[in-house]
């Protein structure tokens, strides 16, 4: 009971604006996290889609820098593209096949002008419902500008028996959180 009255003392003495700026930082904290996840939300959305229907690419250029870095990891190392290198090695795979990229879970992290999110994916063949067919983590990269935030560079790697997406960000721990 003592502790909790000399608390209430404490915060009496912490002037109403010095409150009021901490409770705005949160409010701003959480406005540049949706801004950092409908980047990331966006980039999803320009590389999915069902078979036969084109990519906009456009709108992918849009969310990310001039110089951004698309680079997956593989058994062999890893093979950075920039973007036109990405749509070049990537465009017919998706538009053939039809394929759907869909979140199921990130980290967000957020330092001034940077930022960073952990972001696992499945990615689905034929339409956004279908076989599940590749899991992994999408690491992606972000900086602000005037413009926003804008993806810098994206690295992936697709998970495994021996490397599974950790249990806080795959479908399973969605499901059993709700």
């Amino acid at each position: 009971m003592k502790k909790l009255a000399i608390a209430c003392a404490l915060a009496a003495l912490v002037p109403a604006p010095l409150l009021a700026h901490h409770h705005e930082g949160t409010e701003q904290m959480q406005s540049e996290e949706a801004a950092v996840q409908q980047a990331i939300d966006t980039v999803y959305a320009m590389i999915s889609g069902p078979v036969g229907a084109p990519r906009d690419w456009d709108g992918m250029r849009a969310v990310m820098t001039e110089d951004a870095r698309l680079t997956p990891i593989g058994a062999d190392g890893h093979r950075s593209h920039d973007v036109d290198g990405y749509i070049e090695r990537s465009e017919q795979f998706l538009v053939e096949q039809g394929f759907f990229e869909i979140e199921t879970g990130n980290r967000i992290e957020i330092f001034g002008n940077l930022a960073q999110v952990w972001s696992a994916y499945e990615g689905r063949t034929g339409s956004a419902d279908g076989p599940v067919f590749v899991t992994g983590i999408n690491s992606f990269q972000l900086v602000k500008t005037d413009d926003g935030w804008k993806v810098f560079s994206i690295l992936w790697q697709a998970a495994n028996d021996e490397l599974p997406v950790p249990a806080d960000l795959g479908a399973k721990a969605e499901t059993e959180s709700n």
